[in-house]
């Protein structure tokens, strides 16, 4: 019965989400920037919050300035789920849960300095990555997911050099750090049934798995501007991936019937524990382009591209050898962003901005689960600037995020399901970005 029982822990305990929680990105560091849904981002120079989508927007600088922005994400989401134990039972539970993907605030801040003509110097401290999910405890898919918190937070310098009138380079060093918790429910009474425990009950008695981490990791990012005529600017910049490592614990709570803590007394496995998973997060490469069409009009254009194949699958290895590891296949796929927009100057201080964009979602069909209810997404953005007097702007934006319905069909003879059972439904969201940001100059 003890092998019976490790070798179907071994499929249980966390499967792809369980240490990453976040399948997108967080580009939200500038008001100004989201005002036209990011596009033309990385070949713009107006103020510092421009240095998260390209370093070499230092060539902007004149003598200093610093940027801080802060963005609210009020998030809506709703699904609707069927679930069976790995016993073949119904689950049971709230089918069609609501306001699972929790809001938030994300804040940034960046600054330049000009050293010389041709050297400037700058930072920035952002949010890249982010993800909050949180379903009711009893819900139906609890044997997959029950909260989900991944916060990551990044700190880059920058130096760039004047190569010419026209080209400006810059490299730089980031530096990372995350923290996560992750909760799910386990289904001690099929685990049970499995082994014969007398008063086991598919699906009736639930633990819980409890994993804190945290990790410090470091990379790169390099850019560079080129502005052939004052009417024409290009941006490229390359924002290297990080190797997380997330070290942490585990903690397990047994169900009131005592079924955990016998599988506990009999196989020394659902001990509390140290461990770690390896978690990369992705390089992201960002071009840009502007036109200044005239005195009031300006055209932009942004892609993007980030490398979320690197997520190619998950390893949890606990410190307790009796606890069980955990490998799992990810499969995510590389994604594309891309946007258009446009800017008005209205007159000396207000200008007036809008933009539109799409999103790929990074994780395919086949490995879509409900921790990370990715999907594609379509942005509308507009936006206005307020040049308040020479030392000081203030930028305003309003994005709205629409997102297709998307469908989850987890069996539970799919790799790491053989004790959570199936999971068939689908989930839809949609999101409204509010962003300020204050420049001082």
């Amino acid at each position: 019965m003890r092998k019976t029982i490790f070798v179907l822990l071994a499929c249980q305990i966390f499967g792809a989400s369980a240490a990453l929680a976040s399948g997108f990105a967080l580009r939200e560091a500038s008001a100004g920037a989201m005002g036209t849904a990011y596009a033309g981002a990385a070949a713009l120079d107006g103020d510092a919050g421009y240095l998260f989508y390209n370093p070499a927007a230092l060539a902007g600088v004149k003598d200093w300035d610093v940027s801080a922005s802060l963005t609210g994400l009020v998030l809506g989401s709703s699904a609707r789920f069927g679930a069976t134990t790995a016993a073949g039972t119904p689950a049971g539970g709230l089918a069609d849960p609501r306001g699972f993907i929790g809001d938030a605030l994300v804040p940034a801040v960046a600054a330049r300095y000009r050293l010389t003509d041709d050297l400037a110097v700058g930072f920035t401290f952002t949010v890249p990555w982010g993800e909050v999910t949180d379903y009711p405890a009893t819900w139906a898919g609890r044997y997959y997911a029950a909260s989900t918190s991944l916060t990551a937070y990044n700190v880059t310098a920058a130096v760039s050099y004047q190569l010419s009138d026209e080209l400006t380079v810059a490299a730089g060093a980031q530096v990372q750090y995350a923290r996560s918790q992750l909760t799910q429910a386990i289904d001690f009474g099929s685990l049970g049934a499995a082994n014969h425990i007398p008063g086991a009950v598919p699906g009736a008695q639930d633990g819980l798995t409890d994993l804190h981490g945290h990790s410090w990791g470091g990379g790169y990012v390099l850019g560079a501007r080129w502005q052939p005529t004052p009417a024409l600017a290009f941006g490229l910049s390359y924002r290297s991936g990080i190797q997380m490592v997330l070290k942490g614990s585990e903690r397990f709570t047994f169900d009131a019937a005592g079924i955990g803590a016998t599988i506990h007394a009999l196989t020394g496995a659902f001990t509390d524990s140290t461990g770690r998973a390896d978690l990369p997060t992705p390089a992201v490469t960002t071009a840009g382009a502007t036109w200044q069409v005239d005195e009031q009009w300006t055209l932009l254009a942004s892609a993007e591209y980030t490398n979320w194949s690197a997520l190619r699958q998950l390893f949890i290895q606990p410190d307790n050898p009796l606890n069980p590891q955990s490998l799992t296949v990810l499969n995510w796929k590389d994604t594309w962003f891309g946007s258009l927009g446009a800017t008005y100057r209205y007159d000396d201080r207000w200008t007036l901005r809008a933009g539109t964009a799409f999103d790929a979602a990074a994780a395919p069909p086949q490995t879509l689960e409900p921790r990370i209810p990715d999907a594609d997404r379509y942005w509308l953005s507009a936006g206005v600037g307020y040049r308040w007097n020479d030392r000081a702007d203030v930028n305003f934006a309003v994005s709205h995020l629409f997102t297709p319905r998307s469908f989850i069909d987890q069996s539970v003879l799919q790799p790491g399901n053989a004790a959570r059972g199936s999971l068939q439904g689908s989930s839809e969201s949609d999101a409204t970005l509010i962003a300020v940001q204050l420049v001082l100059r």
